[in-house]
């Protein structure tokens, strides 16, 4: 899977979870969102090794 985050670009060769995915990046999943194919995704979900994915840090104007 093609992952980008932060003007970065990541690739993995498996499928996965998303709390996997985003524990292997090093962030909080109640900090980002995982957007798959224009989908989003939980973090629960599985992430098929062929997608592509959209990893968007959620921030508050509070």
């Amino acid at each position: 899977m093609v992952v980008k985050y932060d003007y970065k670009v990541y690739e993995f060769s498996e499928s996965m979870r998303g709390y996997e995915l985003l524990k292997r990046l090093g962030l909080n999943p109640e900090e980002h969102l995982i957007i798959v194919d224009g989908e989003l995704y939980t973090e629960d979900r599985v992430i098929k090794k062929d997608k592509e994915v959209q990893i968007v840090k959620v921030t508050s104007s509070g």
